[in-house]
């Protein structure tokens, strides 16, 4: 059996590797999801992500129904949820990618995407530790009742019903796709199922370490950098060593299709995506996730709160792209 302290690194780096590479190869970026929805009114990313959810959550649900999971909706902090996925949206149009888009392309030498990560790990350790905790605990101290936290639950209905609702709901959205063509990168259905499967391989090696949890970057971040600055061996993690494996896995896919290239914007752009990612930071730390730990892994939970900060997360990406980009049809 691996030693208990080294099995976090020995499950958590080859699960980032793994997401690094389907992140790149796919060019999966929430933010380009939800940002195409409100400039075109059609997304192939966006189908990208709900097939991946839907993946993720069948395989999980099932998953828990034998016993080899625990999965299960977390506090609906609402007023966090809104206000935090709300700033969250905003800070990804400045940094130019999501949570998950921006640490990928850090791997193909996209150097504004090393700002909007040092911006978003800053964000969430002064958020979490810091000069912001006033701010965020303001936020988050707002707790809806235990009974509306799942949707499945406030609805009256056991989660394998709520699966099914999604299903049935995602399924129709995703059967009226239109035909596209891929110019680089994956399709979005191999994108789709690639994302989902490695999100519900991530809860499966989580578990093995005790952390009941899939796929999240907002609290990893927030210890990585905190680990940076202190050297505290207790933020080292499942969480962690996954996040260092993302950029690592990028890396390996941009340089076997012969895409990494150092590229960075000019001044001005660089310090809009510093910032931004300070934004991020702040905002997926009181929302309680970010993209990923929300829209993805928390929303595949059939949780109240993901599904409210998923919300404010795409009008804020909205609000940002017209006010800062002057974004409309």
């Amino acid at each position: 059996m691996w030693d208990v302290s080294i099995r976090p690194l020995l499950l958590g780096i080859p699960t980032g590797l793994i997401f690094g590479f389907v992140l790149q190869r796919g060019r999966f970026c929430m933010y380009t999801a939800f940002r195409d929805l409100f400039l075109v009114g059609e997304s192939p990313l966006f189908r990208s992500y709900i097939l991946a959810l839907l993946v993720q959550m069948v395989l999980i649900h099932a998953l828990a129904a034998f016993g080899f999971l625990v999965v299960q909706p977390f506090a609906f902090v609402w007023l966090g949820a809104v206000v935090g996925g709300f700033i969250f949206g905003v800070g990804i149009t400045l940094a130019g990618g999501c949570a998950s888009g921006s640490w990928y392309r850090v791997g193909e030498g996209m150097v504004g995407s090393w700002l909007a990560v040092i911006g978003f790990g800053l964000g969430v350790a002064a958020t979490f530790w810091g000069v912001l905790y006033p701010a965020g605990r303001a936020l988050r101290q707002y707790v809806a009742p235990a009974g509306v936290t799942s949707l499945a639950g406030m609805a009256g209905l056991p989660a394998w019903a709520g699966v099914l609702v999604f299903l049935a709901v995602g399924g129709f959205y995703l059967s009226r796709a239109p035909r596209t063509r891929t110019f680089t990168g994956w399709s979005w259905r191999t994108t789709g199922v690639a994302v989902g499967l490695v999100a519900a391989g991530a809860w499966v090696t989580s578990e093995m370490v005790g952390r009941h949890f899939g796929l999240s970057m907002t609290g990893p971040s927030g210890r990585l950098f905190r680990y940076a600055a202190t050297g505290e061996s207790a933020m080292l993690g499942w969480g962690v060593w996954m996040l260092i494996g993302v950029p690592a896995g990028a890396l390996a896919s941009a340089v076997l299709a012969g895409e990494f290239k150092w590229r960075a914007p000019e001044p001005r752009r660089m310090a809009m995506q510093f910032a931004g990612g300070i934004l991020m930071g702040f905002g997926a730390a009181t929302a309680g996730g970010c993209n990923i730990g929300n829209s993805l892994t928390g929303l595949a939970t059939l949780s109240t709160g993901s599904l409210v900060a998923t919300v404010f997360i795409m009008l804020g990406c909205w609000a940002g792209t017209r006010v800062f980009f002057g974004g409309a049809r």
